[in-house]
């Protein structure tokens, strides 16, 4: 009848071998314990001997012992019967997460990828803490860990006293850069217009003491370069949508971003946040 269940995994099978250096003695050490002498086959210059204590050999333990004396001359190994050595490999998809090792890199937090290379699962996201941006000029995030690839900042009704533009910028163990930046921002409603920066990621032109509500997308693009991307949309007053996008490489890994703005205003409303992976 057909077999009901996984199929078992067919494999040769070896036995463990211990080969002795022999001497004028009756008593040796076995490799691996046995329960008794019928678990070993012994092999005296070629002749299978008889276990038992009335015959060739008796073993306990790692003790072996013959009922008499072997010389330097003599070969002698012996077979342990009962310890089989395997390698059997499951068959396809007959493993489980509980089967896996919880050590080494295939442990709770790694999965297979298609490529059937493993991967760490993530265990989200850091979140910073919320800063009110009720007065001063730059709201500064440091400590970011080396190893980030993507920083989302949240803004929740931001604004500034005056009409300056509102600044995301970059920073490494040097500081933060203020040159190299490539960004753009627009904004449409009852009229549209467009700015673009070299100092800074441009979040908000011309605020008008309007306050901005939204999120700040920056992703790392190559990190042999230190090279990062921005996508930024939100709400702007009543009525204007606000996007754009921008990118910055950095002269060394990044550890920290500002919001900060283009002139002399300062931050009068609102809150902001980080998140982090």
């Amino acid at each position: 009848m057909p077999f009901i269940g996984n199929q078992p995994a067919l494999a040769y099978t070896s036995f463990a071998v211990q080969h002795f250096t022999t001497s004028a003695t009756t008593s040796y050490t076995l490799d691996y314990p046995v329960a008794n002498e019928n678990e070993i086959r012994l092999v005296i210059n070629n002749v299978v001997q008889q276990p038992g204590s009335s015959y060739a050999y008796t073993a306990s333990g790692t003790s072996l012992t013959l009922s008499a004396a072997t010389t330097v001359s003599d070969t002698m190994y012996a077979v342990f019967l009962g310890k089989a050595v395997q390698t059997v490999n499951p068959p396809n998809s007959s493993v489980g997460l509980s089967q896996l090792s919880a050590t080494g890199t295939k442990d709770s937090t790694t999965f297979l990828r298609g490529d059937n290379t493993f991967s760490t699962i993530s265990t989200g996201f850091t979140s910073g803490t919320a800063v009110a941006t009720t007065s001063g000029t730059a709201f500064d995030f440091t400590g970011i860990p080396s190893g980030t690839k993507l920083i989302i900042l949240n803004l929740h009704e931001v604004s500034l006293s005056g009409g300056d533009n509102l600044y995301v910028q970059l920073g490494d163990s040097g500081g933060f850069e203020t040159s190299g930046y490539l960004s753009t921002s627009a904004y449409a409603g009852a009229s549209s217009s467009y700015t673009s920066a070299t100092d800074a990621l441009t979040i908000v032109s011309s605020s008008n003491t309007a306050v901005f509500s939204g999120l700040c997308f920056i992703s790392l693009v190559d990190s042999s370069t230190n090279t990062w991307v921005s996508s930024h949309t939100g709400k702007h007053a009543s009525n204007y949508v606000i996007w754009g996008g921008g990118s910055k490489s950095l002269s060394a890994t990044l550890t920290q971003v500002r919001l900060t703005k283009g002139g002399s205003d300062t931050f009068d409303a609102g809150k902001v946040n980080i998140l982090y992976i």
